[in-house]
């Protein structure tokens, strides 16, 4: 039962770890371009542990924040003009833009079009690569970073002057009153007194939110608001407004011949920090919804189409200066169509401070075209190795030294005593009188059969000494040569029982170090589970540590009982041909003595 379970197990790790090679041989991705020296992943996590979005997004601008703790900036462009991004597949690159790049500070903020990311999951990445001094620059494209619904985004970055539109659709602000660089949630924002400071948009075609609209921005108000409008137009029938009455947004749409709307006032915006407020509203279904930090707070029926702005549109108060803001803002942003909640959630947490949505992995080496895969595996593997796992792969490693250090010594000297026993085999051929040889010869230092040879020989001259004095020619009774032969047989044991010395060591590799690695899988396995049950949920960051430490062991396992096994083979097959070259020895050796010193029958 225990074998059956041990090659069930071993079979079923064997199969994990080859499926985790075949995928990392698969999903690894080629290095996008020889000329990049450098590249990390940008992971995105809309599981529970991230972002917590359920649905599935494509084709969203996300902010990419860069600083000392998750780049280099020494190894990129002083201007970032060597920035690229690229698709999880390493092949396509992807659109973006900058809105700061700052290596003395050591901040950059970049905007980048992610063609798709999976609800729940924090398996979608991408990968950015910088370190190339030749690279050309000029190659952002701030309107391909949006979708054609996206009609108007305000970094609010300006120093002077009034605010840039970043889309394709160049909706600048035709005018504007307030205070530039005030530090914000992203970069740098603007900040209105509340007197009747505002930023103004010209009427264009592209602003027309017939169909569907979604306002958003990051808000701090210092204190509760009078009926402000963030965002408002208004031709005297029809208007929409998105506003702050005292710390609570709303909207309120108002049509021709009927009452405005408004929807309910609901969530609050805490005083003196930074939140998301955003306002959805789909002329299809007629409804809308207010979000703050990426949660809907409240929600409205329309009971009609939205109108379409037939003026100008104000932010920060009132085309006549009324209803003025008093507070900060920051990334500001109209699309011509009612996002979803996931889209929002994803703003949110994209462009809050917290980095819910986004993650900048560890840097990675080009080297001249790439770092070796198979390197680049064992690193990242080696790094979510835990200590148990640590502490088992020293005891396999300790065990493959020992075993290599037995192969060694043992490998030598079976070649010297080939050497020598080759030597020793040529003089000893050619005797006439096999009790001639020279034994104090150098060159049979290392023979075995030598040592076996003077070991007969000491016992004959041994037993003459005692039984046959004063003769001229030893002769040898049967009892004496029996004596010889036992002698020889003696001899021989020791010989093999020194070369046997130390292959313990070998065999404890071939069967011990499977069963170590067994030891540190179940550990790695245990952890693992250990890890989901105090995480509650399953994701890589529980799972990656136990299971890397797990396979980790058992890898190393195999690589102590492999060699050890292949060694031990080689060994075994040399050692025994040394016996039987021995056995012929022993008897021919025997044969001479009795047929040139026994007695004659």
């Amino acid at each position: 039962m225990g074998k059956e379970w041990w090659n069930r197990f071993a079979g079923i790790t064997a199969l994990a770890l080859s499926l985790v090679l075949v995928a990392g041989v698969f999903n690894a991705n080629a290095w996008w371009d020889k000329k990049w020296q450098c590249r990390r992943k940008v992971a995105f996590d809309l599981s529970d542990k991230g972002a917590g979005i359920k649905d599935n997004l494509t084709d969203v601008p996300v902010l990419v924040r860069l600083h000392s703790g998750n780049f280099s900036f020494s190894s990129a462009k002083k201007d970032g003009s060597d920035l690229r991004f690229v698709s999880a597949d390493d092949k396509v690159p992807l659109k973006f833009h900058i809105e700061k790049f700052d290596p003395k500070q050591e901040i950059a903020l970049v905007w980048v079009r992610v063609p798709q990311m999976a609800g729940g999951g924090s398996q979608d990445a991408i990968w950015l690569y910088y370190g190339n001094d030749s690279a050309p620059g000029g190659l952002e494209e701030p309107g391909g970073t949006y979708d054609t619904s996206q009609v108007l985004v305000y970094h609010l970055a300006e120093n002077d002057g009034a605010p840039k539109d970043s889309t394709s659709y160049g909706n600048h602000a035709s005018a504007f009153a307030g205070t530039h660089g005030t530090p914000s949630a992203i970069g740098n924002g603007y900040s209105f007194k509340g007197t009747g400071e505002k930023i103004v948009v010209q009427r264009t075609p592209s602003l027309n939110f017939a169909k569907g609209f979604t306002y958003s921005a990051w808000v701090r108000i210092e204190q509760p608001q009078n009926d402000a409008h963030l965002f408002s137009w208004d031709d005297g029938g029809q208007s929409i407004v998105v506003g702050i009455d005292q710390d609570r947004p709303y909207l309120r749409v108002g049509t021709s011949g009927k009452q405005p709307v408004v929807s309910d006032k609901k969530g609050t915006i805490t005083l003196k920090a930074w939140h998301h407020v955003a306002v959805t509203a789909d002329s299809e279904k007629q409804f809308a919804a207010v979000y703050i930090d990426g949660r809907q707070v409240s929600a409205l029926n329309l009971f009609a189409a939205l109108p379409s702005p037939a003026t100008e549109i104000a932010m920060g108060a009132s085309m006549r200066g009324g209803n003025a803001f008093a507070g900060d803002l920051d990334e500001v942003e109209l699309s011509s169509a009612a996002r979803s909640a996931a889209w929002i959630a994803a703003a949110a947490a994209g462009q809050g401070q917290d980095g819910k949505l986004t993650t900048i992995q560890q840097e990675e080496s080009g080297n001249g075209g790439g770092e070796n895969l198979t390197i680049r595996l064992m690193k990242t593997t080696a790094r979510n190795i835990t200590f148990d796992g640590w502490l088992v792969i020293a005891l396999c490693t300790t065990m493959l030294f020992l075993a290599a250090g037995v192969f060694i010594n043992k490998f030598t000297r079976l070649q010297k005593i080939k050497k020598g026993n080759d030597a020793f085999l040529e003089s000893f051929n050619n005797l006439h009188d096999p009790l001639e040889l020279d034994l104090e010869d150098s060159a049979f230092e290392q023979s075995s059969l030598f040592r076996i040879y003077r070991a007969g020989y000491n016992q004959i001259m041994h037993w003459a000494e005692k039984h046959a004095k004063g003769q001229e020619e030893v002769v040898l009774t049967p009892s004496a040569l029996n004596i010889f032969r036992a002698a020889l047989d003696r001899a021989n044991s020791d010989e093999t029982r020194k070369m046997n010395a130390w292959m313990i060591v070998l065999t404890l590799g071939i069967s011990g170090g499977p069963f170590w690695g067994l030891l540190g899988t179940v550990w790695g396995v245990m952890n693992t589970f250990a890890n989901l049950a105090e995480a509650g949920e399953a994701n890589l960051s529980a799972i990656a540590p136990g299971v890397a430490s797990a396979l980790a062991c058992t890898l190393f396992g195999l690589l102590v009982a492999i060699p050890a096994l292949f060694a031990y083979s080689y060994l075994v097959m040399h050692m025994k041909n040394l016996n039987v070259e021995t056995r012929h020895f022993i008897e021919e050796y025997a044969l001479r003595v009795e047929g040139f010193h026994g007695e004659e029958a």
